[in-house]
């Protein structure tokens, strides 16, 4: 039986009173020496940053007791983390006990924080190309947020000595707060021997033989328009296929925050393929050839590689007006194209000997961290803390 609407809807009210009494209500409740909760963008799931420190946690035998806040229970986990619901009364308890709270994005949470617990933040982006926090043009609602979020934030984690500097700028870094210059976790894979990882991604996706993969990964727009999207999948196919002589086919991840990126708006087959649902984006980076973007981070986390990373932005001027970009978007070593004539001819014209050396000075500029070790330093960090 269908329950009514307005029913539900006093259900819906009645339980965000219940969770809201429930977070004073445990306020008082102890905390636990060694648990730790992770939420991963308000609890889409196993992936990112916290992924890889859970996984470097577990490596190292810890005897720390994992909780992650998730909205789907099937999602797949290891056995050592325990799957809590993010929506229900077990969370706002797991939350009020826990004494390390780890968080990639700023977003409200049901707890009320107490002088024994830790909350880390390590961003599911990194800095480059959006402008973000108090250079983001449009704030709002976003600003108060993150203003509260960073006032409770005891430690943001840095991936590089220009992003350690965006967080000092941009963030509201309380004056007792920690920059963890750790690098990424989720960028350690690519710095070790990855084969036999790349060949069991392959063979659980039945990708082709012989087939190289191109990855579109465009990031959201505020507007949520979607004109600017227009890439010519099968131009750029042919143009891939023609530069190297191999036979190529296309991932696409379109971002979570797009409400529509379910429905195709491309034109999804045999060689042209919708992974929007692929819930780590960096384990299929290690299937990847080559990596095609807009303004997304993935650009950066992808040339940890050293494969091809091409921008195509045909909306780069109303980018700039709508959300900002920064000046380290144009110090990039990747090339810049606003139409398909323009990436046809940057694929073309790609030269790996000089794209690598370029790549190279970039990091000296950029200051990376990330050398396949950050888990290693982000976790001994955190047992000083526990």
């Amino acid at each position: 039986m269908r329950i009514p609407h307005r029913i539900q809807k006093r259900i819906g009210k009645f339980h965000e009173w219940l969770l809201g009494r429930c977070v004073l209500w445990f306020y008082h409740l102890p905390t636990k020496k060694n648990k730790i909760v992770f939420i991963k963008d308000n609890g889409k799931g196993y992936a990112c940053n916290l992924k890889y420190i859970a996984q470097e946690i577990i490596r190292q035998h810890l005897p720390y007791d994992m909780v992650w806040l998730v909205n789907d229970l099937s999602e797949e986990m290891p056995s050592e983390i325990r799957k809590v619901s993010l929506n229900s009364v077990r969370a706002v308890f797991e939350l009020a006990t826990a004494h390390i709270f780890i968080n990639n994005a700023k977003i409200p949470y049901r707890v009320k924080k107490k002088p024994t617990q830790k909350f880390i933040y390590i961003p599911h982006g990194q800095p480059g190309a959006k402008c973000d926090g108090a250079d983001r043009k449009q704030q709002g609602e976003f600003e108060r947020l993150s203003i509260k979020h960073s006032e409770q934030t005891d430690v943001f984690v840095s991936m590089s000595s220009y992003h350690t500097q965006v967080i000092k700028d941009n963030f509201w870094v309380p004056t007792n707060a920690e920059i963890w210059e750790c690098g990424f976790p989720r960028n350690d894979m690519f710095y070790h021997d990855t084969i036999q990882k790349q060949q069991e991604i392959r063979k659980k996706l039945n990708i082709p033989e012989g087939y190289k993969i191109a990855l579109y990964a465009p990031t959201f727009r505020d507007n949520n328009k979607t004109e600017a999207y227009n890439l010519d999948l099968h131009r750029t196919l042919a143009a891939l296929e023609q530069k190297t002589g191999s036979k190529w086919m296309f991932f696409i991840t379109l971002h979570p925050n797009f409400f529509w990126y379910k429905k195709p708006i491309y034109d999804f087959g045999e060689f042209i393929w919708n992974m929007s649902d692929y819930t780590d984006i960096h384990e299929l980076m290690l299937v990847v050839d080559a990596t095609i973007t807009d303004y997304s981070s993935v650009a950066l986390d992808f040339s940890n590689t050293r494969r091809p990373v091409f921008l195509y932005a045909s909306d780069i001027d109303e980018y700039k007006r709508m959300r900002g970009l920064k000046e380290m978007y144009f110090k990039y070593p990747f090339s810049l194209s606003k139409t398909n004539d323009e990436l046809e001819t940057a694929i073309q014209n790609f030269d790996n000997d000089s794209y690598l050396p370029k790549l190279s000075e970039f990091y000296k500029i950029y200051g990376s961290f990330d050398d396949g070790h950050a888990s290693e330093r982000f976790v001994e960090r955190l047992k000083n803390m526990i």
